[in-house]
């Protein structure tokens, strides 16, 4: 066998070395020099429905229905926290959660249920009610939900029993058992009622979810069958290395998790002919990971992913958030979307919030098939909506960073029947693009206010050309263009 060049003794190594040095120098300058480059194909055959008008939500614990320091935190007069929610596009308030089955938590009564519906009224939500389920008593619950469907069935969405029940319902049949006296005793008081269950954590192994829709979605009230998702898992676990989590937020692993979780249950149950809703869900759980949940690297993730699900026609997400008391006044969680200053007179907005309000923004009409071809894969993503009035939304997600960021200049490949003459854009962007950053984000050039309000332009946008349009998104930002319908 040929001995290997040993430099140290070789007089013609320097002169080897250099020249290595030098070419790969001459390289790397070349791949620096050469911009980073997508096309995006959008095709559009007419078929598909519209994202749900309910598909945007927040999920919170059963706790926050119940008054706070002798006041209910659902108020219809906390008019920033009602322009905060219509401001985001907050459509869907779930309430449930860990506290509806902790006997810790007192359940909820007329009053309290209320306050809860009368701000769903101003805010224009549709509401997901929990009742206990460990240790609930099944008389309570109808009860409750006939007072509901008396007095608040035009802001209810359906009734939900319990949260996460295999964590202390091992097997369907155990569950089946403890579930279907509630179910009875609902029914029998509100003949019409509608449910969404089983509400399990990712993991279930005894598949709630397919043996729900099985079992009892032939009786005609499950209105959606349900499951939830952390897709980072222990927010204690992402803490240890924040860089390294944000890192993970902005490569496309989260959504081949996605993709995975959606295999397991979401194309299942929908492949039954049953609508399909993660009905709590962020990146961490525990509260999210600070310095990580709580940064700007959390927005362009739940940017991301809620375009994600969408583009897979499922019924609705809700994001798990809320509020807990700290030092005698509210705080939020580290992957609360928004919470209440110390004084109870606004809102502090948090990353995740700037997402959804993106979201709500480029997110109208048919989710539209996406081709992406990207030198930067996978640090790029795109999401088509085409309007009813014909015109085209369009999501571009440039998620390089730090010593890694680069524009990149994205051509398109239209459907029929739209231009890019005309063609305005709203760009999703943090003051220095550092994804560490909790605050200074704005979209559309403007930041969402302590009252809720936010007054965000889209502004003209140079493609080029309206037939072969191009466009350069900037590093670590998202930008929302909105392409007209042909004349």
């Amino acid at each position: 066998m040929k001995a290997p060049l040993d430099f140290h003794k070789t007089r013609r190594a320097p002169l080897l070395l250099a020249l290595a040095l030098g070419l790969f120098s001459s390289a790397a300058g070349l791949a620096q020099s050469t911009p980073a480059s997508a096309t995006v194909t959008i095709t559009d055959d007419g078929s598909g429905s519209k994202v749900s008008r309910l598909f945007l939500g927040l999920s919170y614990e059963m706790s926050l229905v119940a008054p706070m320091n002798g006041k209910h935190y659902f108020d219809p007069n906390d008019k920033a926290l009602v322009n905060t929610f219509r401001t985001l596009g907050i459509k869907s308030l779930r309430v449930g959660a860990n506290a509806v089955d902790n006997p810790k938590v007192p359940v909820p009564q007329e009053k309290d249920i209320d306050s809860l519906f009368a701000f769903a009224r101003a805010a224009g939500v549709k509401v997901i009610y929990s009742f206990r389920l460990k240790d609930g008593h099944p008389a309570e619950s109808a009860r409750l939900a006939a007072y509901i469907a008396a007095h608040d069935a035009d802001a209810l969405d359906c009734f939900s029993i319990g949260n996460e029940p295999n964590a202390y319902d091992k097997t369907f049949d155990q569950y089946i058992a403890d579930w279907k006296p509630h179910y009875d005793a609902i029914l029998a008081a509100v003949p019409k009622a509608m449910f969404d269950g089983p509400s399990v954590f990712a993991g279930d192994k005894n598949l709630f979810p397919e043996k729900l829709a099985d079992t009892m979605g032939p009786g005609g009230h499950i209105a959606m069958i349900s499951d939830h998702y952390y897709v980072m898992g222990n927010g204690r676990d992402a803490e240890k290395n924040p860089p390294a989590a944000r890192a993970h937020f902005l490569s496309n692993d989260t959504e081949n998790r996605f993709g995975k979780a959606f295999a397991s249950v979401g194309s299942k149950v929908m492949a039954r002919g049953y609508p399909y809703r993660v009905d709590e869900l962020n990146n961490c759980f525990k509260g999210g990971a600070k310095g990580v949940s709580d940064t700007y690297a959390a927005a362009l993730w739940a940017l991301d992913a809620t375009h994600w699900w969408a583009a897979h026609h499922i019924l609705g997400l809700n994001y798990h958030t809320g509020e807990g008391i700290k030092d005698g006044v509210l705080a939020g969680y580290n992957y609360t979307a928004f919470f209440h200053q110390a004084d109870g007179q606004g809102i502090i907005m948090r990353p995740e919030a700037y997402a959804d309000t993106a979201f709500t923004q480029g997110a109208v009409g048919r989710p539209l098939p996406v081709a992406v071809v990207s030198t930067l894969e996978p640090k790029f993503t795109a999401y088509a909506y085409r309007a009813d009035d014909g015109s085209l939304y369009v999501t571009l997600s440039n998620k390089t960073f730090a010593d890694k960021a680069q524009p990149i200049s994205v051509s398109f490949r239209l459907p029929a029947g739209v231009s890019a003459a005309g063609a305005k854009k709203m760009e999703l962007a943090q003051k220095n693009n550092d994804v560490a950053a909790p605050t200074d984000i704005t979209l559309g050039g403007a930041p969402i206010d302590a009252q809720g309000k936010w007054a965000g332009q889209w502004k003209p946008v140079e493609t080029g050309s309206a037939s072969s349009p191009t466009i350069t998104v900037a590093p670590t930002s998202a930008t929302i263009v909105h392409f007209l319908a042909s004349k």
